[in-house]
């Protein structure tokens, strides 16, 4: 792919390949996920930690529930993204949300799936796809550090999508990899690394 592509290749040769960022596909994953919706990974990574520690190192549905919207909100939530998490762990332990049961399904069903629940959209589905799920062509046109970070490596402005999707055509089906690279040379430049 990056022999195909200036960008990248450029990307390739003065940092290496990028990063896997694996993470469990778990419900500790998607609710880390929903810290990072629109803050910085360093914000969402405290709070996420203070939650595994008030969870006595598990973050688990029944924890969640058992805490409550206000414990969590204590814990540096924000009001919505408390909400949101406690409504998930709603569904789970009701057995609307199953999931163990989404790395068998494909990226389509498991799309819906995740956006079926309240406070997740497609990012919060790219990105579960892409590091829990490790599923190969997800481009999250949602994602500012993916955007600024090839605007920057280019020059130029996406200011829709579209642009965005279009540019990214030719990467298929490894746009996975293409969006790791580009958040690889973003986190580069400000001396940044994914905690």
């Amino acid at each position: 792919m990056a022999a195909s592509d200036p960008v990248l290749a450029s990307v390739l040769s003065e940092l290496g390949p990028p990063p896997l960022w694996k993470r469990p596909a778990t419900l500790a994953t998607l609710v880390r996920i929903i810290l990072e919706q629109q803050v910085s990974l360093a914000s969402a990574k405290a709070t996420f930690d203070r939650l595994v520690l008030a969870c006595d190192g598990k973050v688990t549905h029944h924890a969640i529930l058992e805490m409550g919207q206000q414990q969590l909100a204590a814990l540096g939530f924000s009001r919505q993204k408390a909400r949101y998490t406690h409504t998930l762990a709603q569904q789970v332990d009701r057995g609307n949300f199953k999931i163990g049961g989404l790395s068998r399904k494909s990226d389509e069903d498991v799309r819906a799936a995740i956006t079926d629940q309240l406070g997740m959209g497609n990012w919060t589905a790219d990105v579960f796809l892409m590091m829990a799920l490790l599923r190969s062509d997800l481009f999250p046109t949602g994602d500012l550090a993916l955007v600024k970070g090839l605007e920057e490596l280019e020059g130029k402005s996406y200011a829709t999508a579209d642009s965005l999707l279009a540019r990214a055509e030719h990467w298929r089906p490894y746009r996975s990899v293409a969006t790791r690279m580009i958040w690889q040379s973003y986190l580069h430049k400000r001396s940044k690394v994914i905690p």
